[in-house]
C-alpha cells in the first residue's frame, strides 16, 4: 500500500493543520442544508464502533459553498497557521529531539534542520491557495460536504485520524516519503550526496516523533469535532496504547 496522498487523504491534513484557526464569526455563517453520510459503506475501527452511536452521519452542505472555495479558504488559514512562530518553534522542537537521538552527528543534524526548516517555512508562505486546490484537483463544481458536530461526527474524526496514523506507520508510506524526499536532494547543488545521507538516517527518527505527536494531540478537539468533554484517551488509537520509550 502505498502512500496515496489523493485529495481526500491529503485535504483531510488539510484541515487537520487548519483546525486551530478559529470558529467561524456568527454573521459570517451560512444556512446549511442537511445529507446523510452512510458509515455503512466505510471500513470502521474496531476502538471506535462503540463510540458511535448511529450507523449515519449528518453532513451539513452550505448553499452556493464549492469544494474549491472551500479548499482555497482552508489552505489559506493552514498557511496562516503554520506561518505562526509558535507552531514552527513546535515543529523545531520535534526536529531537534531527532537530532539529539544521533549522538555523534547531533550538531551536524540540527545544523541542517535548522537551515532547511527555515527554508520549508519561507516556502509555505509562498503557497497560493487557488494554484494548490488546482493542483489536487479540488477545484470542481459541486458543494463540499462537512462533518456536523454530533458524537457520531466526533468518533468518525477519530476514525480518520486512525487512517492518517496507519499510513504514517506504513512502510510503504514511509519508503515512499523518503523517495521524494531524496528526489528533491538532486536540486540541493554542492550538497546532494550530504542530503540524501541526512534524508535517510534522519528522516525515520523525524517520522517516528511525528507519529508520537499525532498520537498525544487531541485533534480531533482542536478541529471542534469533538466537544472537551468528549476527548479520546490517546491510548486507544491504536489497539497496544501509545509506543513505550522504554
Amino acid at each position: 500500500m502505498g502512500l496515496g496522498l489523493g485529495a481526500p487523504f491529503f485535504f483531510f491534513l488539510l484541515i487537520l493543520l487548519a483546525a486551530g484557526s478559529g470558529a467561524v464569526p456568527q454573521d459570517k455563517r451560512v444556512r446549511r442544508n442537511y445529507v446523510v453520510l452512510d458509515l455503512n459503506t466505510i471500513e470502521i475501527h474496531p476502538n471506535d464502533k462503540e463510540e458511535i452511536t448511529s450507523s449515519k452521519i449528518p453532513v451539513s452542505v452550505e448553499s452556493g459553498t464549492t469544494v474549491c472555495s472551500t479548499c482555497e479558504n482552508l489552505t489559506n488559514k493552514s498557511v496562516s497557521y503554520l506561518s505562526e512562530k509558535q507552531t514552527q518553534d513546535e515543529i523545531m522542537e520535534i526536529l531537534h529531539g531527532a537530532c539529539s537521538q544521533t549522538f555523534s552527528l547531533e550538531q551536524k543534524c540540527l545544523e541542517m534542520v535548522d537551515s532547511y526548516a527555515t527554508l520549508l517555512f519561507a516556502k509555505i508562505t509562498e503557497i497560493k491557495p487557488d494554484e494548490f486546490c488546482k493542483q489536487y484537483g479540488l477545484c470542481r463544481d459541486v458543494s463540499f460536504l462537512s462533518l456536523a458536530k454530533s458524537e457520531s461526527t466526533c468518533a468518525f474524526c477519530h476514525h480518520l485520524v486512525d487512517v492518517v496514523l496507519s499510513k504514517m506507520k506504513d512502510p510503504d508510506s514511509q519508503f515512499e516519503i523518503l523517495q521524494l524526499l531524496i528526489k528533491e536532494c538532486n536540486k540541493v547543488h554542492g550538497h546532494v550526496q550530504e542530503c540524501k545521507r541526512m534524508v535517510l538516517e534522519y528522516v525515520p527518527l523525524i517520522l517516528v516523533n511525528g507519529e508520537k505527536l499525532l498520537e498525544k494531540k487531541d485533534v480531533c478537539t482542536l478541529m471542534q469535532a469533538c466537544g472537551a468533554s468528549k476527548k479520546r484517551a490517546v491510548g486507544s488509537f491504536f489497539d497496544g496504547g501509545l509506543r513505550s520509550d522504554a
